[in-house]
């Protein structure tokens, strides 16, 4: 089970309450999905934003409720 496996399974259990996400400002073309694909629906909240010196952008999200 990968990290999007893992992170897929919390969220259908609802044990995750927030998300750090940080952005890189480089194209690395295909990569690996943050959670793996399932039917849900997760409204987020956004907390803070926060920006460094390098382009690095880091979004910080609460998972609002129970999903659909």
């Amino acid at each position: 089970m990968g990290g999007g496996e893992i992170i897929a399974s919390f969220l259908d259990e609802q044990a995750i309450d927030e998300f750090v996400i940080s952005v890189a400002p480089v194209f690395i073309g295909e990569g690996m999905p943050l959670i793996a694909r399932r039917p849900r629906h997760v409204p987020l909240e956004l907390l803070s934003i926060e920006r460094f010196e390098d382009g690095l952008v880091q979004l910080h999200y609460g998972v609002q409720n129970a999903q659909s």
